[in-house]
């Protein structure tokens, strides 16, 4: 009967054990919002480290634009420069941002290529477009002569391939 009982308390241990690590696996963010990763099935069977990013919450009323310039293509910008955006949902009718951000340093994609990290910002009258959409950003710099945007790609190639 001692048995019985022992084996009954250490049972009930393990219960409350069991629901005290529960309690902890729930988390809860500090506001509203969707939560964005990448694949659950990346994390499975993975463990997770106290700190590591696993998700993103986003504010769907408040989305912005963000854009991979790649460093073939990057050209001198500054913050409030126009931008248009023509979404892959509906290309026909592009939206009108304003540059906020802009990296200094090019980092590699997930599709492998270097990029500038640029983000952009929606007016407050326009209705932001659902969370994850892709598209094509069109960036508007500094006018420049026609000879300096007809030759700056084989320019750069030429500087490339000189080492300059």
């Amino acid at each position: 009967m001692a048995q019985l009982q022992a084996a009954r308390e250490q049972a009930a241990a393990e219960v409350a054990y069991t629901g005290a690590l529960l309690g902890r696996v729930e988390v809860r963010a500090a506001h509203d919002g969707i939560a964005i990763y990448y694949s659950p099935n990346d994390w499975l069977g993975k463990p997770v480290v106290t700190g590591q990013r696993i998700m993103t919450l986003a504010d769907p009323a408040n989305a912005g634009v963000r854009i991979d310039l790649p460093v073939s293509d990057a050209i001198a910008l500054e913050p409030g420069a126009r931008v248009r955006l023509f979404l892959d949902t509906d290309p026909l009718r592009p939206l009108e941002a304003r540059l906020v951000r802009t990296s200094y340093e090019a980092r590699l994609t997930p599709q492998g290529h270097l990029a500038f990290e640029l983000d952009a910002r929606l007016p407050d009258a326009t209705p932001p477009p659902r969370i994850g959409l892709k598209g094509t950003a069109k960036l508007y710099g500094e006018p420049v002569p026609l000879y300096y945007y007809l030759l700056r790609r084989p320019l750069a190639r030429l500087r490339q391939w000189l080492g300059i």
